[in-house]
């Protein structure tokens, strides 16, 4: 079996499969993260609070769908889990992590059983290169 074979989606690791739920927001335990300096580069200035608040919700709607067809090869996932990627938006370079924490109350940084849904709890964080 080739790497690209192994990449499809018919031979996707528990892990790969999950983090791919948990891209497209198909996952329940599972979040979304923007770091401050993603929205406070990418939303527009707003005169009152309502106003920013629905802007940077819809900012990160959209960042959420600009990274739900990623496409994935051995050569920018070689440990073919699908936990990390690059695209941009707006001109601006976005990075965006996969980390799966321990689904214990605890939240331990990495899980016993990443591919397990039920003892894992994945965080989707979007980021500035700056911010990595």
């Amino acid at each position: 079996m080739t790497d690209q074979q192994t990449q499809t989606e018919d031979h996707l690791s528990p892990v790969a499969r999950l983090n791919d739920l948990a891209r497209t927001g198909q996952l329940a335990n599972a979040r979304f993260v923007f770091t401050h300096a993603l929205i406070a580069t990418l939303a527009p200035e707003a005169q009152d609070a309502l106003t920013e608040m629905l802007a940077r919700a819809k900012l990160q709607r959209r960042l959420i769908a600009a990274i739900a067809d990623a496409a994935f090869n051995p050569d920018n996932d070689p440990h073919g889990e699908h936990d990390f990627g690059i695209f941009v938006f707006e001109d601006r370079k976005i990075y965006w992590k996969i980390d799966v924490y321990e689904n214990d109350g605890t939240f331990q940084w990495g899980a016993n059983d990443p591919g397990d849904p039920a003892t894992s709890y994945r965080i989707v964080t979007f980021m500035l290169p700056e911010d990595y």
